[in-house]
């Protein structure tokens, strides 16, 4: 936390949002409130790939920042969760700072991806997901996958892997497997575990994002997230042990 003048607190967002860093920042928010600062300037500087997690947390913020009569903004938004927030047309619900935007140069604008493919195992703990990410990441700059693309089939892999982790019932040793496989105008991402079974399309689409998070409904919203960023989601149970999960989105 930081003071800045005229009593502007400055609260970081965590990126991993175990049980520690979700009670440390609600209770740094608290401490702040009981304060009455002018105003809390909620940094996330630190999500270059934002959740839904992330999103529940930054409204749970505002929420408890409007019944204490102070005003929030976010700041040193990138690129990452502005995408997010506009995807799930949640942008609106909040005041932007002034800096509140870092946009990343873009790759090549012509995907050249004929026989090319990307195939990775890692533990589902965080630095492992992080470690994957780093290396699709690589592998949409070689593709030449256009900028935007690039970055919503980055905030796929990280939702998905996350979800995995939090809710399949894996240990943080056991692994994920991944690939990414372009193929004419289209790029599938597949991923299999052998956690709790779980169909990724069972989100309804007429889910509301908006009044979800004013109800404080945490579920849907990162599934509703990930059906927006993608063209076709398919789900099938291998045996009695395997989650296969297949995400295709157009390159073009």
């Amino acid at each position: 936390m930081r003071v800045d003048a005229e009593k502007h607190y400055r609260i970081l967002v965590p990126v991993d949002l175990d049980e520690g860093a979700i009670e440390g920042f609600c209770g740094e928010l608290e401490v702040v409130l009981e304060d009455k600062p002018n105003i809390v300037l909620i940094d996330c500087s630190r999500l270059e790939h934002a959740t839904s997690g992330h999103i529940n947390l930054l409204w749970e913020a505002q929420t408890k920042c409007d019944e204490a009569g102070v005003a929030m903004q976010l700041v040193s938004v990138r690129y990452g969760l502005e995408r997010v927030l506009k995807v799930l047309d949640l942008y609106d619900l909040f005041t932007m700072g002034y800096d509140h935007v870092e946009v990343g140069g873009q790759p090549p604008e012509d995907p050249s991806n004929s026989g090319v493919s990307l195939e990775i195992e890692f533990k589902s703990s965080m630095a492992g997901i992080n470690n994957a990410l780093r290396r699709f990441h690589d592998f949409l700059v070689r593709l030449g996958v256009p900028g935007t693309i690039a970055f919503d089939l980055e905030i796929v892999f990280y939702e998905v892997a996350t979800n995995i982790r939090r809710h399949s019932g894996l240990s943080e040793e056991d692994s994920i497997a991944f690939s990414a496989t372009p193929e004419k105008d289209e790029i599938s991402l597949r991923f299999a575990d052998s956690g709790e079974p779980f169909d990724p399309r069972s989100a309804s689409f007429d889910f509301d994002p908006r009044m979800a998070v004013r109800k404080k409904q945490i579920n849907g919203i990162g599934l509703t997230m990930i059906q927006r960023l993608v063209d076709d989601i398919t789900y099938r149970r291998v045996g009695d042990r395997l989650n296969v999960v297949t995400l295709t989105k157009k390159l073009r």
